[in-house]
Order: C-alpha cells, then sequence, then structure tokens
C-alpha cells in the first residue's frame, strides 16, 4: 500500500459514520473492573493505554489524546493489487488542531505498532523510512534494557 494512499484511507476510516469493528476484541474474557462504575476493560486494553502513555512521555506528546479503533480487513483496500479489500493494516489518523489521534488497526497492537504510529505524531515531517527506522532503534535499545535489567523496564 503507498503512503499516499495509505493517508487517503485512513482520513475516510476516521470520517466514516458507521466502522465495522472485529468482534471479539471488544468482548475479550479477562475483563479488569472499575468497582466504582462497573464498566469492564480488558486486560489488553488496559496494557496498550499503560503502553501509549509510557510512549507519548517519552515523545513529549502528553497533551495528546490518542485512541485505537479496531477495524475489519475488509475495510482495507490496496492500490497496488486493484483495490481489493482484505489486507491487515495500522495507522494514524492525526488532528494536530484538536491533538487527538487514532490508531486503526486489523489486528492486535504491539509495542513496534505504538511506538511507529506515535512518532509519526512526534515528528510529522519524518519520512516512513525515517520513522521505520527510529522505530527498529527504539525496539532494539528497549529488548535490551529489558535483558539488562531482567523484569524491570528502564528506558533513559
Amino acid at each position: 500500500m503507498i503512503l499516499e494512499k495509505k493517508t487517503t484511507d485512513i482520513l475516510q476510516l476516521h470520517h466514516r459514520k458507521a466502522v465495522v469493528t472485529n468482534v471479539g476484541e471488544s468482548f475479550q474474557k479477562n475483563k479488569l473492573t472499575d468497582s466504582n462504575s462497573q464498566v469492564g476493560i480488558s486486560k489488553n486494553d488496559f496494557q496498550l493505554s499503560k503502553m501509549i502513555e509510557h510512549w507519548k512521555s517519552l515523545f513529549e506528546i502528553t497533551d495528546w489524546n490518542i485512541i485505537c479503533e479496531s477495524i475489519s480487513v475488509m475495510q482495507v483496500v490496496d492500490a497496488q493489487k486493484g483495490n481489493s479489500p482484505g489486507h491487515e493494516f495500522v495507522g494514524i489518523s492525526r488532528d494536530f488542531e484538536k491533538r487527538k489521534g487514532t490508531i486503526f488497526h486489523t489486528r492486535n497492537l504491539k509495542e513496534d505498532d505504538i511506538i511507529h504510529e506515535l512518532l509519526h505524531v512526534r515528528f510529522p515531517t519524518w519520512s516512513e523510512d525515517d520513522v521505520n527506522f527510529w522505530t527498529e532503534l527504539l525496539m532494539k535499545q528497549t529488548k535490551s534494557k529489558l535483558a539488562a535489567n531482567s523484569n524491570t523496564l528502564v528506558i533513559v
């Protein structure tokens, strides 16, 4: 999928009124419950939220509101494959004026996905190659720090 097409598709997804989502991701078996509100949040969503907040802090974009939205692979088309639907996708729609971002995804997000998409927020003029380079470098640094500190994550 070419970058220009990816950006256009993300904007279209962001403004679509009815977005098809994957059933099951919203209703996982393992729920954490807030005792006051009785609203459930999955452990995966909780961990994802903590990860996003961690990287927002490191990238000094704590004033941004970042949410994640699961979408169906059938909503993703690839211009290089005749606009055929059914492709994996992770991408962010950014509103710089409101300081809001939505990470659209067709699969479970990993830490490198979060780093990658937040780098697009922090450094909007960087090329995709630059973002890929720094994502990989930061992931290597994170893994080496984890190994050096056993169960403790320390990022300097």
